[in-house]
C-alpha cells in the first residue's frame, strides 16, 4: 500500500521540473524573437535614418531648382519683351553710319486729296521740295506730324536748318541723327554754325560725317536774339571766311540771310570761294539778287514765305501772323492780290535764272506754322503761283534745282 503512494509523490516531484524546462524553453524563444524584432526594427530605422537625408536632399534641389526657374523666368520673359521707344537724345549712337536705312513704309497719314479753296488756274500739281524750313520744338510738333504734312503736300524733300539752344550738344547731334533716320533722309539737314566756335564744327563733322549737307540758317541781319544772329558783323569777316574753307573742304553749301547794306561784302566772298554754293535768302538781298546771279554762277535764292506777302503792309502773313487763325484771315482775305503780287514780283527773275530759284515755306518757330490749315492754303498759293510760271520751269522752281544744289 506503501508503494503506490511512492510512486504518486515521485510523479508530482518530476513533473514541476518538467514544466520549468518548457517554461525557460518558451522564454528562450520568446526573448529570441524580441531579440530578432528588436534588431530588424532598429537596422529598419537605421536605414529609414540613412535614407531620409536622401529624400531631403532631393527635395530641397527640386525645390532649389523650383526656385532658380520661378527667378529666371521673369529674365527670360523680359528678353523678349519689346524695346521701349527710345527718344532722339537716346539715340545718339544709333549713327547713320551705322544704322541702315530701312526700307520706305507706306504714309499712315490721311491722304485724301484737300479741296482748294480758291479756283485759280493754271494750277501745278506736280512734286515740291520744301527748301527752307526751320526745326519746331519737337515736343509740340512731333516729327511724325511733319512727315505727314510733307506727305499731304507731295512734298519730297526737305532742307532743315537745325538749330536747338535748350539742348547739350551731345543731345543735338542725337536729336539731329534721329530726325535724318526717321525720315529716311527724306530731311536733309544744315547746322546753323552761331552756336559752335570753328574746331566745334570740325569735329562735329569728322565723328559724324554724312549726318549735314550745309551750314546755315547764318543770319546776319537784326533778330533780336543774339544768340541767333551775328548781327552787326559782315560776312566777309575772318570768322566766317574760316567756317566758308571749312565748307569748300566739305563740299557743304552754305546758307546766308544777309542784312541791307552787305552787298559788297557778299560779293567778296562770292569771289574768294567760287567753288562754294551760296544759297541766299530774305528781302534785305532780294532786289540786287538778280544781279548777283549773273556775275557769279555759285549764287542760289530760296523764294519761300515772301509768296505771301501782303499788298499792306509789305510783309509776309507768315512773320506778321499771330495764330492759326490769323494767317488763314490774312490769306483768305487777300488771296488774289497776294497770288497776283508774287507774280509780279519773281515770275521773270525766275525765268531769267532758271536753275538757280527754290521753293520753300519759311516755317519754323510756332506750332502754329505747322497747322493744317496754313499748311493747305500755302500749299495752294504755291501751286498757283507755280502754275502761272513757264512750263519749262515749274517743275525747277518746284524741286529739281534744290535736289541739284545738294548734288555735290
Amino acid at each position: 500500500m506503501n508503494q503506490p503512494i511512492q510512486k504518486n509523490q515521485g510523479e508530482k516531484g518530476f513533473l514541476p521540473i518538467i514544466l520549468i524546462v518548457i517554461i525557460g524553453v518558451a522564454v528562450i524563444a520568446a526573448g529570441g524573437g524580441f531579440w530578432y524584432y528588436q534588431q530588424s526594427a532598429n537596422q529598419s530605422a537605421d536605414q529609414s535614418e540613412v535614407s531620409a537625408p536622401d529624400e531631403q536632399s532631393q527635395q530641397a534641389g527640386k525645390e532649389e531648382q523650383s526656385e532658380k526657374t520661378e527667378v529666371s523666368k521673369p529674365a527670360e520673359k523680359a528678353a523678349v519683351q519689346k524695346e521701349a521707344p527710345k527718344t532722339a537724345a537716346e539715340q545718339l549712337s544709333q549713327t547713320s553710319s551705322a544704322t541702315p536705312t530701312p526700307a520706305p513704309k507706306p504714309s499712315t497719314c490721311d491722304l485724301i486729296p484737300r479741296p482748294k479753296k480758291f479756283n485759280k488756274t493754271p494750277y501745278y500739281t506736280g512734286q515740291l521740295f520744301d527748301a527752307h524750313f526751320h526745326v519746331p520744338n519737337l515736343s509740340e510738333v512731333s516729327l511724325n506730324k511733319l512727315l505727314c504734312i510733307f506727305d499731304k503736300e507731295k512734298v519730297k524733300g526737305t532742307i532743315l536748318f537745325y538749330w536747338n539752344s535748350q539742348l547739350s550738344l551731345e543731345k543735338r547731334l542725337a536729336e539731329a541723327e534721329s530726325i535724318k533716320n526717321a525720315s529716311l533722309q527724306k530731311i536733309r539737314m544744315f547746322l546753323s554754325p552761331v552756336q559752335y566756335n570753328l574746331k566745334a564744327l570740325e569735329d562735329i563733322e569728322a565723328a559724324h560725317k554724312g549726318l549735314f549737307t550745309g551750314y546755315g540758317e547764318m543770319a546776319f541781319y537784326n533778330r533780336g536774339d543774339p544768340s541767333q544772329s551775328y548781327y552787326p558783323k559782315r560776312p566777309d569777316e575772318q570768322q566766317f571766311l574760316d567756317i566758308y574753307a571749312l565748307a569748300e573742304k566739305n563740299n557743304f553749301v552754305v546758307m546766308i540771310h544777309p542784312d541791307r547794306g552787305q552787298e559788297q561784302a557778299i560779293e567778296n566772298i562770292l569771289k574768294k570761294y567760287p567753288n562754294v554754293k551760296f544759297y541766299f535768302h530774305g528781302d534785305e538781298i532780294e532786289n540786287v539778287i538778280i544781279g548777283l546771279m549773273d556775275r557769279y554762277p555759285n549764287v542760289y535764292y530760296s523764294i519761300d514765305a515772301v509768296l505771301s506777302r501782303l499788298p499792306f503792309p509789305p510783309a509776309d502773313a507768315l512773320h506778321i501772323s499771330s495764330s492759326e487763325n490769323d494767317y488763314v484771315t490774312k490769306i483768305t482775305q487777300n488771296f488774289s492780290a497776294i497770288l497776283d503780287g508774287a507774280v509780279n514780283e519773281w515770275k521773270a527773275k525766275i525765268e531769267k535764272h532758271p536753275d538757280r530759284f527754290t521753293w520753300g515755306t519759311d516755317r519754323g518757330g510756332f506750332a502754329w506754322h505747322y497747322g493744317e490749315e496754313v499748311s493747305r492754303l500755302f500749299e495752294e498759293l504755291s501751286r498757283s503761283f507755280i502754275g502761272r510760271l513757264d512750263p519749262s520751269v515749274q517743275e525747277k522752281y518746284a524741286y529739281k534745282n534744290a535736289e541739284s544744289l545738294l548734288q555735290k
